[in-house]
């Protein structure tokens, strides 16, 4: 096995580690990146490498397998000499409790830091409740999603906007750049990217985390520490889906429409998305860039279609 890997991975022209992560950092979500990940595990056998391995997986979309979540709870069993001696300790101990728990679907103690450990467990316990309470709300609404997409400027659909049952919205969607006459003032679903740092609006009944279903996975949840809302990861299988279609770490916006569009809904529109060539990107934040790490074009294709079956 291991020559017919060498020879993949020589064509692949990915041979170092350092290699396989800054490609996966960069959003190259490919099985070029993954079997370099599975070779250096499989020549180094080291936690540190296995750990890599896992991580890239679920970054496509792939929990841990029976046979892995097996060698996890072998790494998690070893006393605390063998695990300091494999660098199983503080962020990565973390990493391997989160990877374990979200297969065996245990909310308790979750692998986080202290200050968030009670809130993200009753979020774990409860997500499929809210899911389904979402699901319910969605189910006789017409649904409108509001991307933050400076075309919506001067063009005076707030009011209409506004007259749908429920209004989902992304990170900071408002600003003293933005009006109200264009963009509204209802929330209902307020969707968050993983390192949001701005504003957290009270009102949202459901928040939404992008990624792949971050409530198993993210560490740091100070953004969210006094949020009352209820609070949903993204089911990693539209996670999976939408990296299978991009080749890519989907956006917020992106990945979120297509879990909103396999929910029952009475109509789902789509509004504020797409960027003029040369113009801003974002209407509530001047000078923000778009992250390179998203396969825009093939969003923007996708997108496309999608707002042509559901303008506002």
């Amino acid at each position: 096995m291991l020559p017919t890997l060498l020879s993949i991975m020589n064509s692949f022209n990915v041979k170092s580690v350092s290699q396989a992560q800054q490609a996966s950092q960069s959003g190259q979500y490919n099985s070029r990146v993954l079997h370099s990940f599975c070779y250096h595990w499989q020549q180094q056998q080291s936690f540190e490498r296995w750990l890599d391995y896992m991580i890239f997986k679920r970054q496509l979309g792939y929990p841990l397998s029976p046979a892995h979540l097996q060698l996890a709870q072998q790494w998690r069993s070893q006393n605390w000499l063998q695990r300091f001696k494999h660098k199983l300790y503080g962020h990565k101990a973390r990493q391997l409790k989160n990877l374990i728990d979200e297969v065996k679907g245990n909310p308790a103690h979750p692998a986080v830091k202290k200050p968030f450990q009670q809130k993200v467990a009753a979020w774990r316990q409860h997500e499929a409740q809210h899911l389904q309470q979402l699901q319910q709300r969605l189910s006789n609404a017409n649904v409108l999603v509001v991307g933050n997409s400076p075309n919506l400027a001067g063009q005076a659909q707030g009011a209409q906007i506004d007259t749908n049952d429920i209004v989902v919205r992304f990170n900071q969607y408002a600003s003293e750049h933005t009006k109200k006459e264009d963009t509204g003032t209802k929330l209902d679903v307020w969707v968050m990217a993983p390192g949001y740092q701005g504003p957290v609006p009270e009102q949202a009944e459901f928040v939404i985390v992008t990624g792949p279903n971050m409530l198993w996975w993210q560490q740091n949840w100070h953004t969210l520490q006094s949020h009352s809302g209820k609070v949903i990861g993204v089911p990693l299988d539209y996670w999976k889906h939408c990296v299978e279609l991009l080749s890519a770490p989907p956006s917020a916006g992106f990945l979120v429409v297509q879990f909103l569009k396999q929910l029952p809904t009475k109509q789902l529109s789509i509004t504020g998305f797409g960027v003029q060539e040369g113009s801003p990107y974002h209407h509530a934040i001047k000078g923000h860039q778009a992250v390179s790490r998203h396969n825009w074009s093939a969003e923007s294709k996708i997108m496309t279609e999608w707002m042509r079956q559901h303008r506002l």
